[in-house]
Parts: C-alpha cells; sequence; structure tokens
C-alpha cells in the first residue's frame, strides 16, 4: 500500500512539473516569437485635445472645435461626444489589409496651412469649413474633386521607411475569449531601397515625451511599426527584425534605454541585427551626442526631419564591453559574482557618487524629475555638496588599476572614468588631443581611463577649465577595491560597490547608425 501511494504521488509530482514546464513554453514562445498587432476594427486611437492650437472642425458634425478628439494614427477630428459614432463611420488608417495595392486613406478637412492638391497643384483647404482631403499615408493633400482622379497611393516621401499594409500577412493564436491577431509574414514591396523603420519608445518616458513621439510617428509609419514598451515587449518587436529582410531601428530614450534594446537584439541572436539610430529623450544621452543624434528632444518632433537625418545617417560600429565583478571572501564566504554590459563608460568614486544621490533622489520622488532642467540642477547640487564633504578622500589608496596587467602608479585622486566614447558627464568631452595616445574612437577595441581630483574638477571638465589626468588607454582595464566600499556606476546606473576585482574586456560591437563622423 505504502508503495502505491508512494507511487501515485511521483506520477502525479511528474504530471504537475510537465503541465507546468508546458505553460512556461506557451508564454515564453508567446512573448518571444510573435508580434501582436491592433485589429482594424477597434476603430482609431483617440486623444484628447484641451484646445486645438489651429482652425479645426468636426468631421461628424462639421462644426468649429476649439477642444475635443483626435485620432493620432489618422488624424481625424471629432467633438468630445462623437467619438463612438466616429468609430463606427470614418475607418481609421489599417495596420493589415487584405488588397493587392495601397489606396490613398483620405481624411477629410483640416488640412495643414499652405497645402497643395497634389493632382492640379492649386493651394487647397482654404476655405472656412470641412473641406478637401488628405492622405494618411502619403501624407499629400487633393481637392475634393480632384482625388477622384487618384486612386493608387505610393506612400509619399518616406516610402522605403514603411510596412505597407497590403503586405502584412496576419492570423489569429490564442484560445477562445484570448484570441488575438500576430504578424505571421510580410511580403517584400516593390520599393526600391526598402528599409523599414522601426520606432520604439515608451510612453510613460521624460514628462510626456516619449507618449507626444508614438503619436507623432503613427501619423507618418505603419501603426504596427511604432512600438510602445508598455503594451509590446522588445523581445516581440524585435520581431520585425526576423519577419524583415531588412529593418533600421529608432530607440527613442536615454542611454539606458539604448543599452537595454542592444541587449535584447544580442539576446536574440538575430542573423540580420539592424542598424539602431537614437531619438535621446532623458538627461545625459552621451551616446547620441557622440553620434550625432543631438542632445534631447522635448516638445514637438519634426517627424519630417527625423526621418531625412536617417535616411541620411552612415552605419558605423559601435564596441561593446564586459564588466564582470568578483567580489572578496569575508570568513570564507563571497557574494555572488556580477557581470554587467558596457556601451559608454563606468567609473568608481566621486563621479559615481554623484550619480548615486541622484539616482537614490529620483526614486523617492519619481514625479519630480521629470525634466532636464531639474535633472541637470540636482546634479549640480549634488557636485557642489561634495566640494565640501569629499566622500571619496584617498581613494587611490583603496584602490589598484592595472591596464594590460600592468599595474599603473596613481597619484592623489577621488575618482577614475574607464571610456568607450569621447562624451561623457552630459556633453562633456574630456579626453580632448593628446600627442601620446592614440585618437579616442568608439570602434578601436581600446578604452580610455582618465582620473578625477575632485567633484570641483568635474566642474571645470564640464566647462572646459581643466584636463583630465590621462592615466592611459588599454583593451583590458581592472580596478580593485581593496577595502571599503566605494560608488560606482556602468552607464548611469549607479550602486554601491563592496570591495571585489572589477575586469573591462571587449565584447563584441552593435551595429549603429551615425549623422557625425568621430
Amino acid at each position: 500500500m505504502d508503495d502505491f501511494i508512494w507511487s501515485l504521488f511521483i506520477m502525479i509530482s511528474l504530471l504537475v512539473l510537465v503541465a507546468y514546464l508546458m505553460s512556461w513554453f506557451r508564454q515564453n514562445r508567446l512573448q518571444h516569437y510573435s508580434l501582436p498587432i491592433r485589429e482594424s476594427n477597434k476603430g482609431h486611437r483617440f486623444y484628447m485635445v484641451d484646445m486645438f492650437n489651429s482652425r479645426t472642425y468636426c468631421n461628424i458634425e462639421e462644426i468649429a472645435l476649439t477642444h475635443g478628439a483626435q485620432c493620432d494614427t489618422c488624424g481625424v477630428c471629432v467633438g468630445d461626444k462623437n467619438m463612438n459614432e466616429a468609430n463606427k463611420k470614418i475607418p481609421c488608417k489599417a495596420a493589415s489589409t487584405d488588397e493587392t495595392i495601397v489606396r490613398h486613406h483620405w481624411v477629410r478637412g483640416n488640412l495643414p496651412a499652405f497645402s497643395l492638391c497634389m493632382v492640379c497643384k492649386q493651394e487647397c483647404g482654404v476655405e472656412m469649413a470641412l473641406v478637401d482631403l488628405q492622405c494618411a499615408w502619403c501624407r499629400n493633400t487633393a481637392h475634393d474633386n480632384c482625388a477622384e482622379k487618384t486612386d493608387i497611393c505610393d506612400l509619399g516621401q518616406f516610402k522605403k521607411f514603411i510596412i505597407p499594409p497590403n503586405c502584412i500577412q496576419v492570423k489569429w493564436v490564442g484560445v477562445k475569449g484570448n484570441k488575438h491577431l500576430v504578424v505571421e509574414n510580410v511580403k517584400r514591396p516593390p520599393i526600391e531601397d526598402w528599409s523599414p523603420l522601426i520606432v520604439i519608445a515608451n510612453r510613460k518616458s521624460g514628462s510626456n515625451d516619449g507618449l507626444l513621439i508614438l503619436r507623432h510617428f503613427r501619423q507618418y509609419l505603419n501603426p504596427a511599426q511604432v512600438i510602445d514598451i508598455q503594451d509590446i515587449q522588445p523581445e516581440q518587436a524585435l520581431e520585425w527584425c526576423r519577419l524583415l529582410p531588412t529593418c533600421r531601428l529608432l530607440v527613442c530614450g536615454g542611454d539606458g534605454t539604448i543599452g537595454w534594446v542592444l541587449n535584447v537584439i544580442e539576446k536574440l541572436s538575430i542573423m540580420n541585427p539592424p542598424r539602431v539610430c537614437i531619438l535621446p529623450l532623458g538627461t545625459g544621452n552621451d551616446l547620441s551626442q557622440v553620434l550625432g543624434w543631438g542632445e534631447g528632444y522635448s516638445g514637438n518632433v519634426n517627424v519630417r526631419c527625423i526621418l531625412e537625418n536617417v535616411e541620411k545617417a552612415k552605419p558605423v560600429e559601435l564596441d561593446r564591453w564586459t564588466v564582470r565583478i568578483l567580489h572578496k571572501k569575508h570568513f570564507g564566504i563571497s557574494r555572488p559574482s556580477k557581470t554587467y554590459t558596457m556601451n559608454n563608460y563606468l567609473s568608481v568614486g566621486v563621479d559615481a557618487l554623484v550619480t548615486l544621490k541622484f539616482h537614490k533622489k529620483r526614486e523617492s520622488w519619481p514625479a519630480f524629475f521629470t525634466h532636464r532642467l531639474i535633472n541637470k540642477f540636482c546634479y549640480f547640487t549634488y557636485g557642489t555638496k561634495d566640494v565640501l564633504e569629499r566622500e571619496c578622500k584617498d581613494l587611490h589608496k583603496r584602490i589598484q588599476l592595472e591596464l594590460d596587467d600592468k599595474e599603473i602608479s596613481l597619484p592623489e585622486l577621488e575618482g577614475i572614468v574607464v571610456l568607450n566614447i569621447s562624451c561623457w558627464g552630459g556633453g562633456c568631452r574630456p579626453w580632448g588631443q593628446a600627442e601620446e595616445f592614440q585618437k579616442p574612437r568608439y570602434d578601436d577595441g581600446m578604452l580610455e581611463v582618465m582620473g578625477l581630483f575632485s567633484s570641483f574638477h568635474i566642474a571645470q571638465l564640464q566647462i572646459g577649465l581643466a584636463t583630465p589626468l590621462r592615466l592611459g588607454q588599454a583593451k583590458k582595464v581592472k580596478i580593485t577595491l581593496l577595502d571599503k566600499n566605494a560608488p560606482m556606476q556602468v552607464d548611469g546606473e549607479p550602486w554601491e560597490q563592496h570591495p571585489a576585482s572589477i575586469t573591462v574586456t571587449y565584447k563584441q560591437q552593435a551595429a549603429m547608425l551615425a549623422l557625425t563622423d568621430q
């Protein structure tokens, strides 16, 4: 009897284990290998407008509006009470269709100022009423009577960035009650130099900057190409890279978001990885500045200008580095080792201390730190405070530095910075030109290592009144923290580091797009 109960227990345990593994496999497969797409019958993607900044008419009642709702995909405008009726009567721009050609998706009225008819080349949309049309795909405009003369849409100036809706094949997946559409296949359209642009952003980033960017790009691209990582995870978004023969990736965010996406590309082992370009948001954006994409965007975004920049950007390679941390043993026991990937820089000491204090304050009051100027002011405040406190004093006595396995004698200092890119600290380029060293590059497999004397030294570097302590260039860097904890950061992510050996070695290169030469 006991043997029977024991055998029954083992059998039930095995069945539970198999059921759990199968469930996990299904969830993991769905999460990583299917790309959800919004159903066209869900209607418009409306957002509320407190006050329209130009003359606007309701697409249902055809009356003037001061406030109301606007679809961020096709541009339809309606009064507050007419959204449901608009969903029933006016179709939105569909991400996928069964047609063999792309037809104009005309939206009546509310044309941009100085619009010209694509047929007769005369000005249109000038009457004080809901008149004339604009295509939600090619963005061209036409008179009501001229629109009948043109039917097929060529997708306009930026057609090489757009996935035509008739090229996307979808299928239903899931069980009854939880079915949804996913992209099954993408047919290549007859467009020369076709390389679609996939936009990845977080609608909660910054002071709604991410949300505004998503809205702007949905008007120019196929809405399925514009990914909000609050709804679709990066692993799912990057399924486009498997479905498309070639594509480009526009990541909207700070250096942390860029690193996160690059890690996902590496994790998925994509055969033909996309070239990554950047629309910088938030504070810092050192990698964006090195690659020529600017310091940061806020407020209105000129999508045409961004797409033109992407079109003329050049392919480059970015070195990526592995940071391994092995903790010292205490009473025969050591903390678990850790591994990070570095794209920009790492630091130990006073530079990381300022970042750590800012990070802790931002975590406690996240709503306060949503503007770039406020963030920079807080950085300045913590840096000024440390000039008096000098929490990292005598760091050189508690640390050892090896470059390519050769120990470096350290003078009195309060910080060490290891640079992969020439930009650091929110736009500062500290290394400069030095005859005894090679010109720094982000694709040469070399790191630049510099020392910081104090917080005041950092401030001097920021405004160009001082030069860094250049400790050397190397392909391998090892920093040993002998005793006591010290602040440390990798690509802007700070923490309190316990005594350990920190080794930086070459990992691989990432495919990027740059607007400027190094």
